[in-house]
């Protein structure tokens, strides 16, 4: 919390009345503080954190083109004639990245703002609160996004009695809050054929250890188990909501990735590590410990996939206390990672490709690795990544339907991969 250094007397008056002024004045001198911002924003999510902030450089309107590397030129032989006659140039392609869109509002009372010119510091602190808390959440919800597949669900139902709830993966209950509003789906909503159920409910109960849920009396028209679950107004599918496409949309699951940014879903099936990152067949995994999944990836990624070497890699924090469980045998330990600003918590791995350093994320999806070449992957954004709505030059705003005021804040972001084929990912689970 910052301190409110003395005003000269001929301020007093002014400051005194807790204004909208004045209040403004206050908000200004916290969340123009850049550091301030990324405190709290980036320290509980280190892939956000990580990645490269390049703002709105290169742009065109809200899209970024970003040119994708896939093939060196073919025209070499023993013949010079040969070479020659088959001369071709580089393959590449071209995602054409349009930003999501991303809100958040904290409202502030006309009478709760006037009755504050007794108890001020009462006041400023309660609001500074809820607005560091609106900036927690809103990189919270940008940080499950970046790892997501475009849908942005944040869980899946295993089983549902009425309104209780039990999510597939335990840990995904980290993705929920009381109060929230939720929608569902059959499906995870990463492409646009999939429908949004009609209606929402509210999460009234969580059990975050036994990954249970319980919603109000439901408005969700036929929700099922199997269904996914997703923040109300989050859903892309036929709803075309679109926040981040994140990870798994570039480094993809199967080898038979969906359409993205403007190229067919048939085009990356042609060359599935060129357009879609690295995988490892599943009938090489079996028996294999954590550790030696890790590096079958990272060999093959090196060698049967011509890829550059990652440098990064990420994981759940269940799965990274399995890693290190593992590794502790050999006097192989957890680091706080002294080149990162936030001191993020690293593993390193020595591994074909070289020493790897894994952190943990807990947006990561449980069971799955993820290795990334840190070059090739940024966030870009139309402004700051998280910043106020202030063009017209005020921190607060009045509401169109009241009196009272709000705080607003704005994300248009959106992630880039300039070459899927330098990542990776390979499961954990037996």
């Amino acid at each position: 919390m910052w301190v409110l250094e003395p005003r000269a007397t001929s301020d007093l008056g002014t400051f005194m009345g807790s204004t909208t002024t004045t209040y403004a004045a206050l908000l200004k001198e916290r969340y123009l503080d850049s550091d301030v911002v990324e405190k709290l924003t980036y320290p509980q999510n280190p892939l956000l954190g990580r990645l490269q902030k390049r703002g709105d450089t290169g742009m065109v309107g809200s899209s970024l083109p970003v040119p994708i590397l896939l093939g060196l030129p073919q025209g070499v032989s023993s013949s010079f004639t040969e070479a020659q006659t088959h001369a071709t140039n580089i393959v590449a392609d071209e995602w054409i990245i349009t930003a999501g869109d991303y809100y958040g509002v904290v409202k502030i009372g006309q009478k709760v703002l006037e009755a504050s010119r007794t108890n001020r510091g009462a006041f400023l602190e309660n609001k500074t609160t809820e607005i560091d808390g609106l900036y927690e959440q809103a990189g919270e919800a940008l940080s499950i996004y970046t790892w997501g597949n475009g849908g942005n669900a944040l869980g899946r139902i295993a089983t549902l009695s009425t309104n209780d709830i039990v999510l597939t993966q335990p840990s995904d209950s980290a993705n929920f809050e009381l109060n929230m509003e939720v929608m569902a789906c059959a499906d995870d909503g990463s492409v646009t054929t999939h429908a949004v159920r009609t209606g929402h409910s509210t999460v009234d109960v969580i059990n975050r250890a036994l990954g249970a849920l319980t919603i109000t009396a439901s408005d969700i028209t036929s929700l099922a188990a199997g269904d996914y679950l997703f923040r109300n107004g989050d859903f892309y599918g036929d709803q075309g909501s679109i926040v981040i496409k994140g990870v798994q949309c570039f480094v993809t699951a199967t080898d038979s990735p969906m359409a993205l940014w403007g190229i067919a879903a048939a085009t990356r099936d042609n060359d599935p590590q060129r357009y879609a990152g690295c995988r490892v067949d599943p009938a090489k995994l079996y028996g294999k410990s954590i550790e030696q999944r890790i590096k079958l990836l990272m060999a093959q990624m090196t060698g049967t996939f011509k890829a550059k070497a990652p440098t990064s890699g990420y994981m759940h924090p269940e799965d990274f206390l399995l890693l290190e469980t593992e590794l502790q045998a050999r006097g192989v330990r957890a680091l706080e990672d002294p080149d990162t600003k936030f001191g993020y918590t690293k593993i390193d791995c020595m591994t074909a490709a070289g020493r790897l350093p894994i952190y943990t994320d807990r947006h990561c999806p449980r069971g799955t690795f993820f290795a990334f070449r840190d070059e090739n992957w940024w966030i870009s954004s139309m402004g700051e990544l998280l910043h106020p709505q202030n063009s017209d030059g005020n921190e607060i705003l009045r509401m169109y339907n009241s009196t009272d005021l709000e705080f607003r804040l704005l994300s248009f972001p959106l992630l880039a991969c300039n070459a899927p084929k330098n990542s990776g990912r390979v499961t954990l689970d037996s």
